[in-house]
Parts: structure tokens; sequence; C-alpha cells
């Protein structure tokens, strides 16, 4: 660096050493004559041979140079102007509105081509006159005053707002920069979101919709975490029967500690995981008051983005009528109307059940067949009230001498039939016959009495050797009563 600093200085001072020379050796071939003669020749000889020596050194220290820094110059303008060109060509490309306003004068500085083909060239024209429409003055929404800090620091602002000129919604960045006079302006940057608020709209009023059916079911709907058991979602009904959001659905629906695992009432989570797919379970839960009762639990599998089951619908339908009433027509459909005992079909169907368990298990079996006597006389002279009233006394008479356990049916008419099971195998064919004897004799002591209750029966004990089913005991049964009664009939006076 120190020799490129002195070498002009030297190249200089060399050349005027060089140029001196020359003209006095040149002086000194002419002389004085010819000079004194031809001045003005020898004047001009002498500058043209001075132009010459000194051309290199103009061009080398004074044009070249110069020359270099204009073409600096012309390449930096031309890349300014290409970065220009760049930077106004992305910014047309925008599909947003961008433009840059005086922050004093509020007068545009800037506007994109996005936003000429919606506003015009708005150039030179003021901010809240030409980008809204009924303004008087500045904007009360303007953010001028949010993009500078205490310390004059720019700061960005950003905001969604719906034009009053287009009627558009558009996602807002300002900022202050600095323009090319050293200004702070603001330059904003308006996104067209019109089609998202359409749609954030759109699924707002699906989402009420959805909230209105779910708030309008008449039974309890909740939502389910199938990793942590816990309640996400739950809809009225839920909540007045304690099932809220936050708490695990085991705890809400059968105060436990733990997620239930009973055979008989499986938990549909977990069905629901391992089946992927929508299950129905009857659960008995309890009440507010703690009383239970029956519920039908409908569970409905939602996969996450993987495919996996992340949560589980499931809502509640309160069975516990229909249950009863299932029970009530069971019932009806087992049990006699009159007198509440087991009818034909409801006594087969478990005495066929005890016959098999007495197979497997000791003790004895015992099938009783009776019927009432003098049914037919007591119709027709005290009136089928009274008939009914034997019936019903007899019903009687059999449930309070024979067990809990035993099975007691009504067969139809005024035919019943007892299966009596002995685990302890006291019991006999003639220690039945005494007791239902005696229960009848201390029946028709009692005061009162219109009639006189006869009942004619037939025992038969089951032979686990010989096993045989409840009808073919029954027709035993019944051909044994058969021939007692027959019995008492020839022994009428």
């Amino acid at each position: 660096m120190p020799m490129r600093n002195t070498l002009p200085l030297k190249t200089f001072i060399t050349l005027t050493v060089l140029i001196g020379l020359v003209e006095y050796g040149l002086m000194y071939f002419l002389g004085a004559t010819p000079v004194d003669q031809h001045a003005f020749a020898v004047g001009t000889l002498d500058s043209l041979l001075l132009i010459l020596i000194l051309f290199p050194f103009l061009y080398l220290l004074v044009y070249k140079p110069f020359n270099k820094n204009i073409q600096n110059l012309t390449l930096a303008k031309e890349s300014a102007e290409e970065s220009h060109d760049r930077l106004l060509a992305v910014l047309d490309s925008i599909d947003a509105i961008v433009y840059v306003a005086d922050m004093q004068t509020h007068e545009l500085l800037f506007v994109n081509k996005f936003a000429r083909e919606i506003f015009g060239d708005i150039r030179g024209e003021i901010c809240w006159q030409t980008l809204q429409a009924g303004q008087s003055g500045p904007c009360s929404f303007c953010t001028n005053d949010k993009l500078v800090d205490a310390a004059g620091l720019p700061l960005t602002c950003r905001w969604e707002f719906r034009n009053t000129i287009d009627g558009r919604w558009y996602d807002i960045r300002d900022r202050a920069v600095r323009w090319i006079d050293g200004n702070l302006v603001r330059l904003e940057v308006a996104t067209d979101i019109t089609e998202r608020r359409k749609s954030e709209e759109k699924i707002k009023q699906q989402n009420i919709f959805l909230q209105n059916v779910i708030e309008s079911l008449p039974y309890p709907f909740y939502v389910v975490d199938t990793a942590t058991y816990e309640i996400v979602l739950a809809n009225s009904m839920a909540l007045l029967q304690g099932i809220s959001k936050g708490r695990k659905c085991y705890a809400a629906t059968h105060n436990q500690d733990e997620p239930c695992d009973a055979e008989q009432h499986q938990c549909p989570l977990n069905i629901v995981k391992r089946l992927r797919e929508p299950v129905i379970e009857e659960h008995v839960h309890k009440d507010l008051d703690g009383n239970d009762e029956y519920v039908e639990m409908h569970g409905y599998p939602i996969a996450d983005e993987k495919g996996r089951v992340a949560q589980m619908i499931e809502y509640q339908i309160n069975i516990t009528e229909r249950k009863k009433n299932e029970e009530t027509l069971r019932r009806m459909s087992v049990t006699d109307v009159m007198t509440g005992l087991y009818n034909r079909r409801g006594f087969l169907m478990l005495a066929e059940k005890q016959i098999k368990i007495a197979d497997r298990l000791p003790g004895e079996l015992f099938v009783l067949y009776a019927d009432c006597d003098k049914l037919k006389w007591l119709n027709d002279t005290l009136g089928h009230k009274f008939g009914d009233e034997l019936i019903m006394e007899t019903a009687d008479l059999l449930r309070t001498t024979f067990r809990q356990a035993d099975i007691i049916g009504r067969l139809g008419g005024d035919e019943f039939v007892v299966l009596m099971v002995d685990e302890s195998g006291k019991e006999s064919i003639g220690s039945v016959q005494e007791r239902l004897a005696s229960a009848i004799v201390r029946r028709n002591e009692l005061p009162d009495r219109r009639y006189v209750l006869s009942l004619s029966f037939g025992i038969v004990q089951y032979d686990k050797n010989n096993p045989c089913s409840m009808e073919q005991l029954l027709s035993k049964a019944d051909h044994l009563m058969y021939k007692v009664k027959k019995k008492q009939r020839e022994n009428e006076p």
C-alpha cells in the first residue's frame, strides 16, 4: 500500500526531470538564432512534445481511474434499478394488498398491483379517503400509534378487519419501516381471508348445530379419551347425572376407582378399542340417590389421523322401565294370573333345569300332582266366585306348605304341581303325603268355612338311575293322582 501511494509522485518527478532535460537539449541544439527567428514554431513544437510526453501520464493517472469510477457508478445504478424492478415484480406478484403510507400525512407512497386492481392507482392519495368508505378523518382503528415504541423503534401489529369498500375480510400486518427519505412510514400487507372466514363461520354454525343436537338428546351423551378414560365432552343430561368433563368414566358412571372388568357388564370402551366397531352393552348404574338403574350403553369409535381409536362416543339410554316391563311380561308368560304361581310353561322351563342339576348333585327329587275335589259342585251350588276362591286357596295352601325353593305351578283349571328338592335325603313320598294332608286338615279347621277343602294328589320320586323328562314324571304323578281320585269316588256313599 505505501509503494502504491508513492508511485504516482515518483513517476511525476521522473517525467518532470525528463521533460526538463529534453527541453534543455532541444534549446541547446537549436541555439538562440532559430528560436528567435521561429519562436512560434518552436513553442508549438515544444507544446506538442510536452503533450506527447504527458499523455501516458494523464491517461494512467487521470482518465483511466475516472472512467473506472464512471463504469462502477453505472453498474451500481443498473444493479439498483434491477433490484428495484425485481422488488416491484415481487410485490406486484403477491396476492395481497401491499401499500406504504406516510404516518404523518397519510399519503400513499406505494401501492402494489393487487391493490391497484381493487382501488385503482391511488398513489399520492390519502389512505383513509381511498381505502375505506365514509371516513371524514383518519380511521379510528388506524395502527400508526401502535407501530413505534417509546424509544422510537419500529413495531409490528397484526389484526383482522372487514374492508368497508369491497366488504371482504383481511388478515393485516402493519409495520413501521424507514422510507428512502429516512422517515418512518407504515408498510401494510393485507391478505384476503374472506373464504377462510366463511369456512370458519360455517364450521362455527355446524358446531352450534351439533351442540344443539347433542343438548337436545334426552339421554346422557359424552366423549371419552380411550387412553386415559377421561371424559372430554358431556351434554347437559350427562351433567345432571354427575358425568362431567375431566372425570374418569368409570368413576362417573359406576363410582369406581378403576375401569370396569365385570364379565356380565363389560366396559364398552375396552370392547370398542378391541373390535374397532360400535358396541351396545347393558349395565347397572347408580342414580344420584344410590338406586340401581338399568342403562343401555352405546359406544362408537372415533379414529385419529393415524387410524387409531383415540376417543369413543358414548351415550346411555335408561331402560329401567323397559326392564321392568320385560320382567312383567316374562312373569306373565310364565306365571298364572289368578294364583301367582308358575303356569305350565314356566313350571316346565324351571323343572327341566332342576332335573339336570339333580343328576349332578346328591339328594332326592319329588313331583306332586294334585287337583281340587268337587270344584264343579262348588261352582254349581255356591257359584263361580267360590270356585275361584277354592283355586286361590289351594295355591296358597301349597305355597305355605312347601319351601320357597320348591317349584309350584298351576297347570290349568284345578290342576297343580309341585317339584320338591330334598338335598338332605330325609324326605320320602310318605313324609310329603303326610305334610300335605296335615296342612289340609288345619286349613279345614279354620272357622266360618263355607266349603271343605279337599285335594287328590299323586307323588313320584325321580330315579337318577333311570333318567326321564319332566313330562314323563308329570304323567306318572298324574296317573297316581287319578287312581287316588277314582278310589275316593268309589268310597263315596
